[in-house]
């Protein structure tokens, strides 16, 4: 008789209900804001490569030849990796296609984000396909 009013006090008490409510919610809740956290980041470096990419072509269209193009291109891509927090230089790829016989050259970079922070939470979360890829076309600086 006595464990049977126990048993009743046991589950009649309302004290512990939030602390219960709050355990089971909370692995949810964390799951979120990791979520939002990772997307976060990877958004910050996508448009860090973007701007890159455009800086870099920008820089291309005072070249005469080819071969100069290609190295305003890199030049300027290493004298500007440094000021991007999110992104890492050396994860950076770089393509430049002269479009011969056209005025046009197709200026690529591709990032590498396979090491990058977020993707700790790949088997949780689906993120993107690395490597990240931004192309730009840019005409070769004659007046076209």
């Amino acid at each position: 008789m006595g464990w049977l009013v126990m048993l009743r006090g046991f589950f009649s008490d309302k004290r512990a209900t939030s602390a219960v409510e709050f355990a089971l919610i909370a692995p949810f809740l964390l799951l979120l804001v990791a979520a939002i956290l990772a997307y976060g980041s990877i958004f910050a470096t996508s448009i860090s490569l973007q701007q890159v990419a455009a800086e870099t072509a920008r820089a291309t269209i005072g070249g005469l030849s080819d071969a100069e193009r290609r190295s305003l291109a890199l030049i300027k891509l290493a004298a500007i990796g440094d000021q991007y927090p999110m992104l890492d230089v050396s994860k950076v790829t770089f393509d430049f296609d002269e479009g011969t016989g056209t005025e046009l050259s197709r200026l690529t970079l591709h990032y590498d984000m396979s090491m990058h922070p977020a993707y700790t939470l790949d088997k949780l979360l689906p993120l993107p396909q690395s490597p990240i890829s931004y192309s730009l076309i840019v005409t070769d600086g004659n007046g076209v």
